[in-house]
Protein backbone atom coordinates (compact mmCIF):
# COMPACT_ATOMS: atom_id res chain seq x y z
CA UNK A 1 0.00 0.00 0.00
CA UNK A 2 1.59 3.23 -1.14
CA UNK A 3 2.01 5.65 1.58
CA UNK A 4 -0.28 8.65 0.37
CA UNK A 5 -3.25 6.46 0.00
CA UNK A 6 -2.94 5.06 3.70
CA UNK A 7 -2.49 8.67 4.52
CA UNK A 8 -5.45 9.46 2.45
CA UNK A 9 -7.63 6.44 3.97
CA UNK A 10 -7.01 7.53 7.42
CA UNK A 11 -8.07 10.82 6.86
CA UNK A 12 -11.42 10.00 5.32
CA UNK A 13 -12.00 7.59 8.70
CA UNK A 14 -11.39 10.17 11.57
CA UNK A 15 -13.35 12.56 9.03
CA UNK A 16 -16.02 10.23 8.52
CA UNK A 17 -16.21 9.00 12.49
CA UNK A 18 -18.51 10.67 14.74
CA UNK A 19 -15.88 11.87 17.12
CA UNK A 20 -13.56 12.68 14.76
CA UNK A 21 -14.45 16.44 13.81
CA UNK A 22 -15.38 17.83 16.98
CA UNK A 23 -12.00 16.14 18.12
CA UNK A 24 -9.77 17.42 15.70
CA UNK A 25 -10.83 20.65 16.37
CA UNK A 26 -10.71 20.61 20.22
CA UNK A 27 -6.54 18.96 19.49
CA UNK A 28 -6.32 21.96 16.98
CA UNK A 29 -7.11 24.74 19.79
CA UNK A 30 -5.34 22.76 22.45
CA UNK A 31 -2.01 23.02 20.38
CA UNK A 32 -3.08 26.54 19.27
CA UNK A 33 -3.03 27.62 23.29
CA UNK A 34 0.20 25.39 24.15
CA UNK A 35 2.02 27.24 21.23
CA UNK A 36 1.04 30.77 21.49
CA UNK A 37 -0.54 31.08 24.98
CA UNK A 38 2.62 32.06 27.04
CA UNK A 39 4.00 33.97 24.07
CA UNK A 40 0.91 36.56 23.85
CA UNK A 41 -0.38 36.08 28.37
CA UNK A 42 2.45 34.79 30.18
CA UNK A 43 3.02 38.95 31.17
CA UNK A 44 -0.69 38.75 32.30
CA UNK A 45 -0.45 35.64 33.92
CA UNK A 46 2.77 36.82 36.32
CA UNK A 47 2.49 40.46 36.71
CA UNK A 48 1.36 40.77 40.59
CA UNK A 49 -1.01 44.06 41.27
CA UNK A 50 -1.90 43.47 45.08
CA UNK A 51 -4.93 46.58 44.13
CA UNK A 52 -6.86 44.28 42.32
CA UNK A 53 -6.39 41.10 44.46
CA UNK A 54 -8.88 38.53 44.08
CA UNK A 55 -11.26 41.03 41.94
CA UNK A 56 -14.69 38.83 40.77
CA UNK A 57 -14.83 38.61 36.53
CA UNK A 58 -15.03 41.98 34.85
CA UNK A 59 -14.26 43.03 31.08
CA UNK A 60 -10.58 44.00 32.01
CA UNK A 61 -10.37 40.36 33.59
CA UNK A 62 -12.87 38.11 32.17
CA UNK A 63 -12.19 35.10 35.34
CA UNK A 64 -11.13 37.34 37.52
CA UNK A 65 -8.30 37.88 39.64
CA UNK A 66 -6.36 35.73 42.09
CA UNK A 67 -5.14 36.26 45.40
CA UNK A 68 -1.98 38.59 43.90
CA UNK A 69 -3.57 40.28 41.54
CA UNK A 70 -2.77 37.80 38.38
CA UNK A 71 -5.34 37.34 35.49
CA UNK A 72 -6.74 33.87 36.16
CA UNK A 73 -7.93 33.32 32.39
CA UNK A 74 -4.26 34.73 31.46
CA UNK A 75 -2.58 31.69 33.58
CA UNK A 76 -4.83 29.19 32.35
CA UNK A 77 -4.58 29.59 28.97
CA UNK A 78 -0.14 30.29 29.65
CA UNK A 79 -0.20 26.42 32.06
CA UNK A 80 -1.98 25.06 28.91
CA UNK A 81 1.36 24.14 27.25
CA UNK A 82 2.93 23.17 30.55
CA UNK A 83 0.56 20.65 31.23
CA UNK A 84 0.66 19.24 28.28
CA UNK A 85 4.22 19.01 27.55
CA UNK A 86 4.42 17.01 31.20
CA UNK A 87 1.06 14.31 30.50
CA UNK A 88 2.50 13.47 26.87
CA UNK A 89 5.99 13.18 28.07
CA UNK A 90 4.48 11.14 31.41
CA UNK A 91 2.24 8.73 29.11
CA UNK A 92 5.21 8.43 26.18
CA UNK A 93 7.54 7.07 28.76
CA UNK A 94 5.28 4.84 30.19
CA UNK A 95 3.67 3.37 27.09
CA UNK A 96 7.83 2.66 25.72
CA UNK A 97 8.09 0.76 29.32
CA UNK A 98 4.75 -1.22 30.20
CA UNK A 99 3.83 -2.32 26.30
CA UNK A 100 7.41 -2.88 25.59
CA UNK A 101 7.78 -5.01 28.24
CA UNK A 102 4.72 -6.29 28.27
CA UNK A 103 4.26 -7.44 24.20
CA UNK A 104 8.07 -8.32 24.73
CA UNK A 105 6.50 -11.22 27.14
CA UNK A 106 4.41 -13.33 24.82
CA UNK A 107 7.57 -13.90 23.02
CA UNK A 108 9.68 -14.39 25.90
CA UNK A 109 10.70 -17.98 27.57
CA UNK A 110 8.27 -19.55 29.68
CA UNK A 111 10.08 -19.23 32.79
CA UNK A 112 10.88 -15.72 32.22
CA UNK A 113 7.12 -14.80 30.67
CA UNK A 114 5.87 -16.36 34.33
CA UNK A 115 9.09 -13.90 36.62
CA UNK A 116 7.71 -10.66 34.36
CA UNK A 117 3.65 -11.41 35.16
CA UNK A 118 4.01 -11.86 38.80
CA UNK A 119 6.61 -8.07 38.76
CA UNK A 120 3.42 -7.03 36.78
CA UNK A 121 0.99 -8.62 39.16
CA UNK A 122 3.38 -7.37 42.61
CA UNK A 123 3.05 -3.76 40.98
CA UNK A 124 -0.44 -3.83 40.43
CA UNK A 125 -1.34 -4.12 43.62
CA UNK A 126 -0.61 -0.17 44.55
CA UNK A 127 -2.69 1.96 43.75
CA UNK A 128 -0.79 4.20 40.86
CA UNK A 129 -0.86 7.59 42.29
CA UNK A 130 0.38 5.80 45.88
CA UNK A 131 3.09 4.55 43.83
CA UNK A 132 3.63 7.81 41.86
CA UNK A 133 3.62 9.74 45.49
CA UNK A 134 6.35 6.69 46.60
CA UNK A 135 8.00 7.33 43.20
CA UNK A 136 8.08 11.31 43.75
CA UNK A 137 9.51 10.56 47.49
CA UNK A 138 12.76 8.83 45.83
CA UNK A 139 13.18 11.05 43.43
CA UNK A 140 12.40 14.08 44.54
CA UNK A 141 9.41 17.03 44.01
CA UNK A 142 9.24 19.04 40.83
CA UNK A 143 8.28 18.74 37.03
CA UNK A 144 11.16 16.07 36.47
CA UNK A 145 10.13 13.87 39.08
CA UNK A 146 6.21 14.20 38.75
CA UNK A 147 6.91 12.82 35.02
CA UNK A 148 9.12 10.20 36.41
CA UNK A 149 6.75 8.71 38.95
CA UNK A 150 3.47 8.81 36.84
CA UNK A 151 5.65 7.22 34.21
CA UNK A 152 6.90 4.52 36.27
CA UNK A 153 2.58 3.92 38.32
CA UNK A 154 0.78 3.60 34.98
CA UNK A 155 3.51 1.29 32.69
CA UNK A 156 2.43 -1.91 35.30
CA UNK A 157 -0.78 -1.61 33.95
CA UNK A 158 0.11 -0.96 30.23
CA UNK A 159 2.37 -3.76 30.16
CA UNK A 160 -0.85 -6.17 31.64
CA UNK A 161 -2.86 -4.77 28.82
CA UNK A 162 -0.11 -5.39 26.11
CA UNK A 163 0.75 -8.78 27.75
CA UNK A 164 -3.14 -10.03 27.37
CA UNK A 165 -3.29 -8.59 24.09
CA UNK A 166 0.05 -9.93 22.79
CA UNK A 167 -0.32 -13.26 24.00
CA UNK A 168 -3.73 -13.65 22.31
CA UNK A 169 -2.28 -12.71 19.46
CA UNK A 170 0.68 -15.16 20.01
CA UNK A 171 -1.60 -18.00 19.84
CA UNK A 172 -3.20 -17.45 16.23
CA UNK A 173 -1.85 -20.06 13.74
CA UNK A 174 -0.26 -17.50 11.46
CA UNK A 175 2.03 -16.83 14.29
CA UNK A 176 2.68 -20.54 15.21
CA UNK A 177 3.57 -20.68 11.58
CA UNK A 178 6.23 -17.98 11.74
CA UNK A 179 7.64 -19.52 14.85
CA UNK A 180 8.11 -22.72 12.87
CA UNK A 181 9.53 -21.42 9.69
CA UNK A 182 12.14 -19.80 11.64
CA UNK A 183 11.26 -16.24 12.21
CA UNK A 184 12.81 -14.57 14.62
CA UNK A 185 11.55 -12.75 17.92
CA UNK A 186 12.38 -9.13 16.77
CA UNK A 187 10.91 -9.78 13.39
CA UNK A 188 7.65 -12.03 14.72
CA UNK A 189 7.24 -9.15 17.23
CA UNK A 190 7.21 -6.35 14.63
CA UNK A 191 5.78 -7.99 11.66
CA UNK A 192 2.91 -10.20 13.19
CA UNK A 193 2.01 -9.41 17.37
CA UNK A 194 2.31 -5.17 17.04
CA UNK A 195 0.33 -4.63 13.86
CA UNK A 196 -2.89 -6.83 15.31
CA UNK A 197 -2.75 -5.21 18.45
CA UNK A 198 -2.25 -1.66 17.72
CA UNK A 199 -5.77 -0.35 17.64
CA UNK A 200 -6.49 -1.17 21.14
CA UNK A 201 -2.93 0.22 22.02
CA UNK A 202 -3.85 3.60 20.73
CA UNK A 203 -7.12 3.89 22.64
CA UNK A 204 -5.12 2.81 25.50
CA UNK A 205 -2.32 5.32 25.21
CA UNK A 206 -5.49 8.30 24.73
CA UNK A 207 -6.71 7.44 27.82
CA UNK A 208 -2.63 7.03 29.50
CA UNK A 209 -2.44 10.86 28.29
CA UNK A 210 -6.23 12.13 30.19
CA UNK A 211 -4.83 10.14 33.12
CA UNK A 212 -1.55 11.03 33.25
CA UNK A 213 -2.60 14.64 33.17
CA UNK A 214 -5.14 13.93 36.21
CA UNK A 215 -2.19 12.00 38.00
CA UNK A 216 -0.01 15.06 37.74
CA UNK A 217 -1.99 17.49 38.77
CA UNK A 218 -3.02 15.62 41.68
CA UNK A 219 0.72 15.59 42.27
CA UNK A 220 0.79 19.25 42.08
CA UNK A 221 -2.67 19.65 44.14
CA UNK A 222 -0.01 17.93 47.30
CA UNK A 223 2.53 19.86 46.10
CA UNK A 224 4.78 17.19 44.82
CA UNK A 225 4.31 18.54 41.56
CA UNK A 226 5.62 21.70 39.18
CA UNK A 227 7.26 24.59 41.77
CA UNK A 228 6.70 28.12 42.02
CA UNK A 229 7.78 30.11 40.03
CA UNK A 230 6.45 27.89 37.26
CA UNK A 231 2.87 26.93 37.04
CA UNK A 232 0.94 24.89 35.36
CA UNK A 233 -2.83 23.57 36.33
CA UNK A 234 -2.31 21.66 38.93
CA UNK A 235 -0.52 24.11 41.23
CA UNK A 236 -3.63 26.70 39.80
CA UNK A 237 -5.95 24.00 41.59
CA UNK A 238 -4.44 24.20 44.44
CA UNK A 239 -3.63 28.07 44.49
CA UNK A 240 -7.37 28.23 43.53
CA UNK A 241 -8.99 25.96 46.32
CA UNK A 242 -7.33 27.93 49.10
CA UNK A 243 -9.43 30.64 47.76
CA UNK A 244 -12.43 28.61 46.39
CA UNK A 245 -15.32 30.38 48.74
CA UNK A 246 -13.83 33.66 47.73
CA UNK A 247 -13.02 33.43 44.55
CA UNK A 248 -14.47 30.24 42.43
CA UNK A 249 -13.11 30.96 39.01
CA UNK A 250 -9.31 30.70 40.34
CA UNK A 251 -10.16 26.86 40.90
CA UNK A 252 -12.98 26.10 37.94
CA UNK A 253 -10.19 27.65 35.42
CA UNK A 254 -7.94 24.63 35.75
CA UNK A 255 -10.32 22.19 36.90
CA UNK A 256 -12.26 23.00 33.70
CA UNK A 257 -9.32 22.89 31.59
CA UNK A 258 -8.04 19.37 32.76
CA UNK A 259 -11.44 17.85 32.10
CA UNK A 260 -12.11 19.45 28.47
CA UNK A 261 -8.41 17.84 27.72
CA UNK A 262 -9.02 14.44 28.91
CA UNK A 263 -12.44 14.41 27.00
CA UNK A 264 -10.39 15.41 23.85
CA UNK A 265 -7.86 13.17 24.18
CA UNK A 266 -10.69 10.21 24.40
CA UNK A 267 -12.23 11.51 21.41
CA UNK A 268 -9.45 11.36 19.40
CA UNK A 269 -8.08 8.14 20.73
CA UNK A 270 -11.45 6.92 19.51
CA UNK A 271 -10.96 8.58 15.77
CA UNK A 272 -7.57 7.03 15.44
CA UNK A 273 -8.69 3.76 16.35
CA UNK A 274 -11.29 3.71 13.88
CA UNK A 275 -9.01 4.98 11.34
CA UNK A 276 -6.68 2.10 11.83
CA UNK A 277 -8.93 -0.47 11.89
CA UNK A 278 -9.19 -1.96 8.51
CA UNK A 279 -12.35 -3.49 8.49
CA UNK A 280 -13.93 0.23 8.09
CA UNK A 281 -11.80 -0.04 4.56
CA UNK A 282 -12.61 -3.19 3.48
CA UNK A 283 -16.52 -2.41 4.28
CA UNK A 284 -16.35 0.58 2.13
CA UNK A 285 -14.56 -0.80 -0.45
CA UNK A 286 -17.53 -3.41 -0.37
CA UNK A 287 -20.35 -1.15 -0.96
CA UNK A 288 -18.84 0.29 -3.68
CA UNK A 289 -17.77 -2.80 -5.45
CA UNK A 290 -19.22 -3.24 -9.08
CA UNK A 291 -21.84 -5.80 -10.02
CA UNK A 292 -20.01 -8.72 -11.65
CA UNK A 293 -20.42 -8.80 -15.82
CA UNK A 294 -21.36 -12.68 -15.25
CA UNK A 295 -25.10 -11.62 -13.82
CA UNK A 296 -27.69 -11.85 -15.90
CA UNK A 297 -28.99 -8.59 -17.48
CA UNK A 298 -31.15 -6.76 -14.89
CA UNK A 299 -30.58 -8.98 -12.44
CA UNK A 300 -28.66 -7.28 -8.89
CA UNK A 301 -26.95 -8.54 -6.63
CA UNK A 302 -27.52 -7.87 -2.57
CA UNK A 303 -27.23 -9.08 0.05
CA UNK A 304 -30.07 -10.89 0.88
CA UNK A 305 -29.61 -13.09 -2.47
CA UNK A 306 -25.69 -14.07 -1.85
CA UNK A 307 -26.14 -17.12 -0.08
CA UNK A 308 -23.16 -19.70 0.48
CA UNK A 309 -23.25 -23.33 -1.18
CA UNK A 310 -23.05 -24.65 2.55
CA UNK A 311 -26.14 -22.88 3.19
CA UNK A 312 -27.92 -23.76 0.12
CA UNK A 313 -27.02 -27.57 0.89
CA UNK A 314 -28.47 -27.28 4.08
CA UNK A 315 -32.00 -25.76 2.86
CA UNK A 316 -32.35 -28.49 0.45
Amino acid sequence: MRRGSFLMRVARAVWTSPTGLPAVVALLILVLLAVVGPVLWSSAAVRIDLTISGQPPSGAHPLGTDRLGRDILARTLTATRLSLELALIAAGLAAAIGFAFGALLAIAPAQLRTLGLRVIEVLLAFPAILLAIFVTAIVGRGAHGAVTAIAIAFAPSLARVASNLAASVAGEEYVLAARVIGVGGRRLFLRYILPNISETLIVTLSFVVSSSLLAISALGFLGLGVQAPDFDWGRMLTEGVAALYVQPSAALAPAVAIAATGLTMGLIGESLARAMNPRIWTAARGRRRPIPRSSPPGMVLTPALVVSADEEEERS
